[in-house]
């Protein structure tokens, strides 16, 4: 039994009229095909405006950009040239309108911030390039088969061919070339492997009379339609090799950071930003600062690092003063002013220590008053802190919630227990009704009952 029978695309395959028809037919843009044009165009522009991926998936699924794309394809493998003219004449005016009319869109918009998915369209890569070759044979082998099968709308949704188009018009409309032509090259590039994965396919199924002269320029569009590919996926290699290094070094230091620098209950990195540039890996610490013995044990560590290597640490919060300021703008997500950040990080950690512990003990509290008074439902507390850069547990503030009125005697009792469970800390314990609730005015500990 031989293997390639499983894979021979001529199974099942529609004569050659139905092929045709299908194809060309799937071209056109008169009447409904124009408005379900404009239509997935506002869709997708209203996805990618509200980063709502679902939104964009279903842009996606009714766009009828893939219909003049593969009857170009179809017209090059037949040399049927007139089909290739009105073909992309066709899939030209379909992309001038989805082009203006997401301008439009993004022009009058209230919401102007580029979200994740705009920003995930301009840096198209490689990987984009395999995608739109691979939807494009899957889709052009589905569309050749007695009957249709249901990979259209897999390859409509993989090769995404509207959303690039309405993000150059959201470029456009906000005068950001570098979204622009970003986006428009992942359409072309999107759109050319569509085309030359259904010409390909095309060149093999459809029959065509043999002719000598037929043969040879068949072979030549292959070689030139090759040439052109090459030429067109240059830059997504680059971009894709890039995307690759960036992908590892960020990995690659969240583990280093992770593994080597955060200490539990001691020092935490909130914030790290890469200067690809300079070659700097800068880091929002709070908690304890790292000293410079600490930090020379952290960069030999880095400089074992195969892809962290040419990086240099450089700490907020830091011992040594020259290597402790930086760019807030090398920052992704900060924007205040590092200075700031340093200081408050040094003045709180003693009080976020406090109450850290104040919220375990209050965890401890709840379950023994539970156990110990069946109308209480829920104990929170938190300490009174009066000198932030020399906070004690001195005085608390506790709060018991109870599932119904408190007898007096109920009251003295918990007030009793309180007194007991906080007799370490000095700490004294007055009560408060509902209708004291509001004079409270500066009590040690706090009981109230709702």
């Amino acid at each position: 039994m031989e293997i390639n029978k499983y894979f021979d695309i001529h199974f099942e395959r529609a004569d050659d009229a139905t092929i045709a028809k299908r194809l060309i037919g799937g071209a056109k843009i008169k009447g409904p095909a124009l408005v379900i044009l404009i239509l997935s165009m506002f869709i997708a522009s209203i996805g990618l405006n509200m980063n709502s991926t679902a939104v964009i998936i279903g842009a996606m699924l009714i766009s009828p950009l893939m219909g003049p794309i593969l009857a170009t394809g179809f017209g090059f493998a037949t040399l049927n040239f007139t089909v290739v003219k009105s073909a992309i004449l066709r899939l030209s005016l379909q992309i001038t309108i989805a082009v203006l009319a997401s301008t439009l869109y993004f022009y009058i918009s209230p919401v102007q911030t580029a979200t994740s998915e705009l920003l995930a369209r301009t840096e198209p890569s490689i990987f984009d390039v395999f995608i739109a070759i691979f939807g494009g044979l899957a889709g052009i082998i589905g569309q050749t088969r007695k009957t249709l099968d249901n990979v259209i709308p897999g390859v409509a949704i993989a090769t995404a061919l509207m959303p690039p188009l309405c993000t150059a018009g959201y470029g456009l409309a906000n005068g950001n070339w570098n979204y622009f032509f970003g986006a428009g090259y992942l359409f072309f590039i999107n759109a050319f492997f569509i085309f030359f994965a259904s010409f390909i396919v095309l060149k093999g199924v459809y029959s065509l009379p043999f002719h000598k002269q037929a043969e040879e320029l068949i072979r030549r569009n292959q070689l030139i339609f090759l040439v052109i590919g090459l030429i067109m996926a240059i830059p997504s290699i680059y971009a894709g090799y890039d995307m690759t290094i960036k992908y590892s070094e960020s990995n690659h230091i969240e583990q280093f950071i992770k593994n080597d620098i955060n200490q539990d209950g001691r020092r935490q990195v909130i914030d790290y930003s890469l200067d690809r540039t300079n070659k700097l890996v800068d880091l929002v610490v709070i908690g304890a600062p790292v000293n410079l013995e600490e930090q020379a044990q952290l960069d030999d560590k880095l400089q074992k690092d195969e892809y962290l290597q040419p990086y240099t640490l450089r700490f907020v919060n830091s011992v040594d003063e020259k290597k402790s300021t930086m760019d807030k703008t090398n920052l992704n997500k900060s924007s205040e002013n590092l200075e700031t950040y340093k200081n408050l990080s040094n003045l709180y950690q003693p009080t976020y220590q406090l109450v850290s512990e104040t919220i375990n003990t209050m965890k401890t509290t709840e379950a023994e008053a539970k156990a110990l008074f069946p109308f209480v439902s829920k104990v929170e507390g938190m300490p009174l802190i009066d000198n932030l850069e020399q906070p004690k547990a001195s005085r608390y503030m506790v709060i018991i919630y109870t599932t119904s009125t408190v007898s007096d005697a109920d009251l003295e009792r918990i007030k009793a227990w309180l007194e007991a469970k906080l007799t370490e800390t000095g700490s004294s314990v007055s009560t408060k009704t509902d209708s004291e609730w509001e004079r409270y005015t500066g009590t040690r500990t706090v009981v109230g009952t709702t």
